[in-house]
């Protein structure tokens, strides 16, 4: 898939998830990958139910995460992970811990924990792009460290 292609793709997403958010959405934020193995996580919830994840198409992903991204679901906190080659969910609610490259406090400004946990994940192999629809509805989408949600 091309940089163009998954771009419009996430991007369509992100704006659907904004666009249809509830007065209790929490913010969201997804990672889009093909190889999950440089990216250290954790499942948080222990919920028992889980939502049905083998939707494939972008209405039914747009639905579920902003369904789970409601203060009053077990899955709101965390990243939700997203294969970008079958475009399926495939993990919700985890835990990040994306390494901290050298001189990173020189390069990487941000404010907030999922903004910057964001712009570091976006920096590893295998990741794609991570993207972010904030409370408010503002939309990030970070690539190799950078914001191209700007671009559109």
């Amino acid at each position: 898939m091309n940089t163009s292609t998954w771009k419009s793709q996430v991007m369509d997403l992100l704006r659907s998830i904004s666009c249809n958010r509830c007065s209790n959405f929490s913010g969201t934020g997804i990672i889009f990958y093909r190889d999950l193995v440089n990216l250290p996580y954790l499942q948080l919830s222990a919920a028992d139910e889980r939502p049905n994840l083998t939707q494939a198409d972008s209405f039914d992903i747009a639905s579920t995460l902003s369904s789970v991204s409601i203060m009053r679901s077990p899955y709101h906190d965390g990243f939700h992970f997203i294969d970008i080659e079958h475009w399926q969910i495939s993990h919700l609610s985890q835990y990040i811990s994306p390494p901290i490259p050298q001189g990173a406090d020189k390069q990487l400004h941000g404010t907030g924990a999922r903004l910057m946990s964001a712009m570091l994940a976006s920096l590893l192999h295998g990741i794609v792009c991570v993207g972010l629809v904030s409370k408010e509805g503002k939309i990030y989408l970070f690539h190799s460290g950078i914001d191209i949600a700007r671009e559109n």
